[in-house]
């Protein structure tokens, strides 16, 4: 029976482990779901050139010289990391001592990192919850799967603020998508070096509601660790109970990308970061105190790198996941004041992701045990 619509009780999204190999399978065991997902959008982008000649006034072809571009990005509720673990990110059991937050995408023996990830999409009847469907439902004539091939991540951002649920946003640019009925069918990852898409198979696992440690975590279990800006004070220790109260804040990896490509390929080779990444951490909170003495002239003489985390914790006051920000220095601090408003204050930091054996700038993230 034809569907009338689509909501997202019916849908659900996996991620594939990175093996894009072409004579490589992926069986269920090597795709796993995303948990806590709001939102998915996705869609590709043609670039095309008219030729046109002496003699006709209209086009008389319109050839495709890039490869095209399938774009995917999603959102989800923050939890344990099992997410960020799936996606390729690298987590630790310590904050301090993990390694950067992306030197699993800057590995270059791992074939995620040469030719990404497979995304998949699965749409069950109407009616049904994707996450509790029998292979019956997930796997007939009526079920479909739209996947994005040879995925790279561009942008992760987290970001948190009173009233509203730490939400974390990631990126995705693909070269290949594709759609099949039912569960399982073939790979949508292309062969980058023929641009020819692989002859193997896919299936998905179940998909299931996911044991993630924690339905949801909240902002007032939220402990911030922020060093001063110029004017407005933070109190050592945690920002939560300092003279200036943080509303919102967030924090901003892009993963810009780069095609590379060469004559004799329609599509690129490889698809390499832009580098320097630039981590922007965003806080936004309401004026209560200011600094007792500060001049931007000191930094001149006292611009040290600051140390900024943010560690959340579930409702028993155990922490789930902590992010570090390393190496970080403002880069404005604005202030607003108007009749009928609190006063508040907005203030950037900025730092750049080192290398895998750099631990002292970058993102760093540690996950409970």
């Amino acid at each position: 029976m034809p569907r009338n619509r689509v909501i997202y009780q019916s849908e659900a999204l996996f991620v594939g482990d990175g093996t894009l190999i072409p004579t490589a399978a992926h069986p269920s065991g090597n795709i796993k779901q995303l948990h806590r997902v709001q939102s998915a959008n996705y869609g590709f982008s043609i670039s095309r050139q008219n030729i046109n000649q002496f003699g006709n006034l209209a086009k008389i072809d319109s050839i495709v010289m890039e490869a095209p571009t399938v774009s995917l990005d999603f959102s989800y509720y923050l939890h344990d990391g099992t997410n960020e673990t799936t996606l390729g990110f690298t987590t630790g059991a310590n904050a301090s001592s993990a390694a950067s937050f992306i030197s699993g995408l800057l590995d270059s023996s791992a074939t995620s990192v040469i030719s990404g990830r497979n995304f998949h999409i699965l749409t069950v009847p109407e009616g049904n919850d994707a996450n509790v469907a029998t292979l019956a439902v997930s796997n007939n004539i009526n079920s479909n799967t739209i996947s994005i091939g040879n995925g790279f991540i561009t942008n992760y951002s987290v970001e948190a603020s009173v009233g509203g649920i730490p939400t974390v946003n990631v990126g995705v640019e693909g070269l290949n998508i594709n759609v099949v009925t039912g569960n399982s069918g073939t790979n949508p990852a292309l062969v980058v070096e023929t641009a020819t898409q692989s002859s193997t198979e896919f299936a998905l696992p179940l998909a299931v509601t996911g044991s993630v440690g924690v339905s949801a975590l909240r902002p007032g279990d939220i402990t911030l660790t922020i060093e001063d800006g110029f004017l407005a004070d933070f109190a050592p220790g945690e920002a939560g109970n300092s003279e200036a109260h943080v509303q919102s804040f967030s924090i901003e990896i892009p993963i810009g990308r780069s095609t590379l490509q060469r004559i004799g390929s329609n599509f690129g080779f490889a698809k390499v970061i832009d580098f320097p990444v630039e981590v922007t951490v965003n806080i936004s909170a309401t004026v209560a105190e200011l600094k007792n003495s500060g001049t931007l002239a000191s930094i001149k003489t006292t611009d040290t790198p600051k140390t900024l985390t943010f560690q959340f914790k579930d409702s028993g006051n155990a922490s789930k996941i902590v992010y570090t920000v390393k190496g970080a220095k403002v880069v404005s601090e604005n202030f607003s004041s108007s009749i009928g408003d609190n006063k508040t204050v907005d203030i950037v930091f900025t730092t750049q992701i080192g290398g895998p054996q750099d631990t002292n700038n970058g993102v760093f993230v540690g996950v409970a045990p």
